[in-house]
This record gives C-alpha cells, structure tokens and sequence, in this order.
C-alpha cells in the first residue's frame, strides 16, 4: 500500500465534493475518526475495504495505486498512459496479467465528450483492472453503466447492469466504412455527440453512415431503439468484458 493513504483519502473527499460531515455519516464513523484517518499513513485493511464500498469505487482512484496480486506479490505502481495509445499490463503469474485502462466513471461523463483527445484529461481519470490471458494490442477504455436500457429480466446472461463497468476496444474511424463486426461483438459503447451511450448494434446501413441502437429493455416507451449518424459519432468500441457490480 502507499504511503500516506490518509492524505490521499481526503484528497479524494476534496475532488468528488463530499463534505467531512456526509463522509462520517455514510462510512458510519464520527467525524472525530475520519479526522484520524486524515492523519493516518497506512490505513487498515478493513477501513479501505470499507471506503471502497461505500463510495463504490477502488483503490486506484483513492490513492493512485494498483491493488497487490491476489497471492500477495506486490506489483509496484503503474504510471498510466505510457503513450496515448498503449494499455499497461503487469504480469501476475500463471501466464495472466492484470490490464489496466482508464475509467470513464458517472462523474466523468459530462467531461468527457470534450476531454476524450487530451492526454492528460486522460491520464487523470480513475483507472478499471481486469485480468486476461495475453497482452492485447489496441486501444482500450472502460465506463460506467448508467441506466437500466440494458437491462432485461428475460435474458439475464446478455443483460449490463446499472453499476457495472464495461471494458471496450476501440474501433478506428475508417473501418466504420465498412459493416461492423455485430456478428462477433453485438454490444457497444457509443460516445455520441449527445452523449456516451451504451447499447446494441442492430444494424449498420454503411451506404448512408446510419446505425440502429437496440435497447435490450423490453420497455420500449422508456428505452427506444434510436437510429444515429456516424457523422454524429466520435467513438466507437466494441464490448469485451463486463464487471458485475451486486
């Protein structure tokens, strides 16, 4: 763990905007103790445990570290982007390696759409791990689900969840002039001009630049199928892994 966990901390409080006195109240300690926390280097194992889950979020983004192996090999700190186009792995052993991409959480949305070309806008966003079995080339990025519109109770192995994080690889601007591998990755994350949406691909008229944007919500009222222009896009990335959130 880093040193000086209780400074990170409250410098963590001070970005999201949380009060001292909310930050109490929600961790279920008197403000009193997160003061000491404030004050303390190293935090216990029980008290980042408890900061994670209740501000639903991870160690790399309260104290710019990535978490220790599994098996308790420390695996150092990861300074993030090596280049504006490369995703760092760290081997953890048994031929898997933990990759590590920027996070496009709830709160970096809005930020986003204007931010996504600045390298150190980049460099500033929390970070999302998982674990694969090979270093993958390409240019990868992960975001928040918000919203139920891929949710649906019929198909739960093929629903995304509110909360849960999705990893997507990016899909270069020239080949959206060809028809969209949806055979292999149905799903996608669209950062539109109106916004990052999430959604499936039904169809791709490459003649006339037009994708249909399927919700799997079966309530078509609240969630409709849309049809956008690429024009109107600025990104495109296909889905590779989806972290579930209970």
């Amino acid at each position: 763990m880093t040193d000086y966990q209780g400074i990170k901390f409250k410098e963590y409080l001070n970005r999201k905007n949380i009060k001292v006195v909310d930050a109490a109240k929600q961790l279920g300690v008197s403000r009193q103790n997160l003061y000491q926390y404030f004050r303390s280097d190293t935090l216990s194992r029980e008290t980042v445990n408890n900061l994670l889950t209740v501000f639903k979020t991870s160690e790399q983004e309260i104290f710019g570290t990535v978490p220790e192996a599994v098996n308790g090999k420390s695996m150092g700190e990861v300074n993030y982007p090596l280049d504006p186009n490369d995703t760092p792995f760290v081997d953890i052993g048994g031929g898997q390696y933990l990759m590590i991409v920027p996070l496009v959480n709830e709160y970096a949305y809005a930020g986003y759409l204007a931010g996504y070309k600045d390298t150190e806008y980049i460099e500033d966003l929390p970070k999302h791990t998982i674990v694969v079995q090979k270093q993958h080339r390409g240019h990868y990025r992960a975001f928040e689900v918000i919203g139920e519109s891929m949710e649906n109770p019929e198909f739960p192995r093929e629903s995304i969840y509110d909360g849960s994080i999705v990893t997507g690889r990016e899909v270069q601007p020239h080949l959206w002039r060809s028809r969209l591998h949806t055979h292999r990755w149905k799903d996608f994350v669209i950062v539109h001009k109106e916004g990052i949406l999430i959604k499936r691909i039904a169809s791709h008229n490459v003649d006339n630049g037009l994708v249909e944007l399927e919700s799997l919500n079966p309530n078509k009222a609240q969630y409709p199928n849309r049809t956008v222009h690429l024009d109107d896009v600025d990104q495109i990335y296909n889905i590779v892994n989806v972290t579930q959130y209970r």
